[in-house]
C-alpha cells in the first residue's frame, strides 16, 4: 500500500475526505489543507483521473529523522527510485527546511541527487527545465519528509478554462460546492451570475460521469512501477462510465462579455448541450422550476464596493419571494453579507478563496 497526501483549497478537507471514500481509499484522515490516504498504485492513478476536489496528490516515499549530510545520502539510498525514475528522466527536487540541522538547501538537495544517482548506478542526474520528476524534501525539526508529484500541473486546470474574469473560483472548488450541496444530475440547477461559467460546468461534467483528469498529462505515466497498460485500463474505465444525462442546468450573467466567455468554456468543455446559457439580471428570475438548487456566487469586494451590504439584502429578498422551494447555496465575504442576506442557513462552510476567507452558506428549505 501506497502512503499519499492530496493538497486541497484549505476549508475544503471534509469534502475532499468524503470525495475520496467514494473512490476506495483507505485510512483517510483530514489536515489542515490536504487529506492523509492509503491506496495502491491502481488507486492512485484512479484517484488523480477522476477526483473533482483535489489540487494535487503527494506519494509519500519516505520520512525519516536526520541530523547529517551522511545520514541523510545514506537513508535517502534505501528508496527504491528505480520503481519512479525512467534511466532518461529529468528529476526536480524542492527543497524547504525550518528549525533543523540541515538549513543548507543546496546542499540538501545535491545530497538526495547523489543518492539518486548511485541507486540508479548513474554518474549524475541531471534537471532541466522539461517535465520530469518532481520530488519535495521537506526539513522539520529534524525530521525529513521525501514525497513525489503525482499530479503534474495542479488538478484545478482542466484545460477547459479560455476565459477567467475577476477573481475566478477555481474548478475544483466549484465541483466541491456542489458535492457539499449533494447536487445530483436529476435535481434542477440554477447559476445566476454565473461568470466564467466554471460552477455551471463542474456540474454538467459531474452529471455526465466524464472524469475531469481525461486531458491531463499524468508524471507518473511511463513510472517503472506504474505499468502503461494499467493505466490505460484505468483510463478506458473512466472513459466507459461517460453519459448523456437528463439533467437540467440554467446559468445566467447580467453582462453580455461574460456571458459570451462562459459560452466559449462551455463549448470547451465539450458541455454545451447540459447547460441552458442566457443573458439576463438575476433580479429578473421566478421560479422556473417547482425546486432545485440555486448557486450563487455574488460579486463582492473591490468588484462593487461598498455597495455589497445592499446587493447581499437585495438577493436575500428575491430568494425569499420568487425561490421559497428552492435549495440556496450563497457564497459570502463578511459576517456583515450573511446578516444582510437575512436567510435561515442550515450549515457553512468557510474556504480560503483568492488570499482571504470566504463563506458557503447553506440555505432555503427545498430538500434536506
Amino acid at each position: 500500500m501506497l502512503t499519499c497526501y492530496a493538497v486541497v483549497i484549505p476549508g475544503l478537507e471534509s469534502v475532499a475526505a468524503d470525495e475520496l471514500g467514494a473512490l476506495n481509499v483507505h485510512e483517510i484522515q483530514q489536515h489542515e489543507g490536504g487529506v492523509h490516504f492509503r491506496t495502491t498504485p491502481d488507486g492512485l492513478m484512479r484517484v488523480n483521473l477522476r477526483a473533482r476536489t483535489l489540487t494535487r496528490v503527494l506519494l509519500r516515499l519516505k520520512q525519516f529523522r536526520v541530523l547529517s549530510f551522511p545520514e541523510l545520502f545514506n537513508k535517502s539510498l534505501r528508496i527504491a527510485w528505480q520503481d519512479y525514475v525512467r534511466v532518461d528522466g529529468e528529476i526536480h527536487i524542492q527543497v524547504s527546511s525550518h528549525r533543523s540541522r540541515l538549513l543548507h538547501t543546496g546542499r540538501i538537495e545535491q545530497t538526495v541527487r547523489d543518492a539518486i544517482a548511485q541507486r540508479l548506478a548513474r554518474s549524475s542526474v541531471v534537471a532541466t527545465a522539461r517535465p520530469g520528476l518532481n520530488i519535495h524534501v521537506r526539513f522539520v525539526q529534524d525530521v525529513c519528509q521525501i514525497s513525489l508529484d503525482t499530479s503534474g500541473e495542479r488538478l484545478d486546470r482542466r484545460g477547459y478554462r479560455l476565459h477567467a474574469g475577476p477573481a475566478p473560483m477555481r474548478e475544483t472548488m466549484a465541483a466541491a460546492l456542489l458535492q457539499w450541496m449533494a447536487w445530483q444530475a436529476d435535481e434542477p440547477l440554477l447559476v445566476p451570475m454565473c461568470g466564467a461559467g466554471t460552477l455551471a460546468i463542474e456540474a454538467a461534467l459531474s452529471a455526465a460521469h466524464i472524469a475531469p483528469g481525461l486531458q491531463h498529462h499524468f508524471p507518473f505515466v511511463g513510472w517503472p512501477g506504474f505499468p502503461e497498460r494499467r493505466w490505460r485500463r484505468i483510463y478506458d474505465k473512466a472513459q466507459a462510465m461517460r453519459r448523456v444525462p437528463d439533467t437540467c442546468i440554467m446559468a445566467s450573467d447580467i453582462r453580455a462579455g461574460y456571458v459570451e466567455q462562459a459560452r466559449q468554456n462551455i463549448a470547451a468543455a465539450g458541455v454545451p448541450a447540459l447547460i441552458r446559457l442566457e443573458q439576463c439580471d438575476f433580479f429578473t428570475l421566478r421560479d422556473v422550476e417547482a425546486q432545485g438548487l440555486i448557486v450563487l456566487n455574488p460579486p463582492y469586494g473591490r468588484r462593487i464596493g461598498a455597495a455589497t451590504g445592499v446587493l447581499y439584502r437585495r438577493i436575500g429578498e428575491h430568494l425569499r419571494r420568487y425561490f421559497p422551494a428552492w435549495r440556496c447555496m450563497v457564497l459570502v465575504p463578511d459576517q456583515q453579507s450573511r446578516q444582510q442576506l437575512g436567510l435561515p442557513v442550515r450549515r457553512s462552510l468557510k474556504i480560503r478563496h483568492g488570499g482571504t476567507w470566504i463563506t458557503a452558506l447553506d440555505t432555503g428549505p427545498g430538500k434536506g
